[in-house]
């Protein structure tokens, strides 16, 4: 991995958060009238939470969240703000992309560690993605969000270094809300690659067309992180295919383990298992025999 960052030539990133239009409406309009700044990008991450970016220099960046803080505090709800005062270069692209949107994570033919920081509110993941990956020498692919303002930032590289950027950054995550789970995935399986948006390294699948007449396995948590632990240690555990994973709403995901039926009970309690240490299991079920009508509904 090369890391490079050219953070000296960027200009500050001023974050407003918070639920409802009419705030942030608020906001867009009182920065750029309050001091020289930039309108950057509007995200929307669910549950009525939507963050406003500007750029500019450090003090007009400042002056600038401060005052929509004040105004969007008086005709709404402020969820939460910040501003970066030298972001990382990934950081500005890393905004630009779309939830779910993953960059390549090349490797050099090296295995590549996974790193997950799962916050409340788009503005500190944001933090905890120029935090860990100034802190160590780490790719990002990529960020999403599952509803209920639900935000998670991916990091890949060696196992020491996705170490240090997880820990980095949920400790400055958590100085602006709350951090929902961090969680480090030494050694990834392939397929959770595949399946997860965490940035492929192979680029070839390695799942089989599934039979109807498989057996099914359901798995549901609050948020991803824990989640992806679960296909993770799903896939690892047996001879299973994984069919993606889905937001539902509300910060719930689900995916959906098949195979032979002992494959896919073995598969599930591994996933249950290490879901239930990462993240919050909603729900897990698993159907034997599933009916030919089944795929058609779900």
């Amino acid at each position: 991995m090369n890391k490079t960052d050219t953070s000296k030539n960027l200009q500050a990133l001023a974050f407003v958060e918070a639920r409802g239009k009419t705030a942030i409406i608020g906001a867009l309009d009182t920065m750029p009238k309050t001091s020289d700044v930039k309108f950057f990008r509007r995200v929307n991450i669910g549950s009525g939470m939507v963050s406003v970016i500007y750029t500019g220099e450090v003090a007009a960046a400042r002056a600038a969240r401060d005052a929509a803080l004040d105004l969007a505090g008086r005709i709404g709800e402020v969820v939460t703000s910040n501003v970066i005062p030298r972001p990382h270069s990934r950081i500005y692209t890393l905004i630009n992309q779309k939830s779910g949107e993953t960059a390549p994570a090349e490797s050099a033919g090296k295995k590549l560690a996974l790193g997950m920081v799962e916050t409340e509110g788009f503005t500190a993941m944001a933090e905890a993605a120029d935090k860990g990956i100034k802190t160590a020498d780490v790719i990002i692919p990529g960020w999403v969000t599952v509803g209920s303002g639900l935000t998670t930032v991916f990091f890949r590289g060696e196992v020491a270094a996705v170490r240090s950027a997880v820990e980095s950054g949920s400790e400055a995550a958590s100085k602006i809300t709350k951090v929902v789970a961090c969680h480090l995935i030494p050694q990834l399986h392939s397929g959770t690659e595949e399946a997860a948006p965490v940035g492929s390294v192979s680029g070839k699948s390695v799942f089989n067309k599934v039979d109807k007449s498989d057996a099914l396995g359901i798995l549901e948590t609050r948020g991803i992180t824990g989640l992806i632990e679960g296909i993770d240690a799903g896939l690892k555990a047996a001879s299973v295919i994984v069919q993606g994973w889905e937001k539902i709403g509300k910060g719930i995901t689900s995916t959906l383990f098949r195979g032979t039926v002992a494959d896919v009970r073995s598969a599930m309690d591994a996933a249950v298992s290490g879901a239930s240490q990462a993240g919050e299991v909603v729900g897990s079920y698993i159907i034997a025999r599933p009916h030919d009508e089944l795929d058609k509904g779900r």
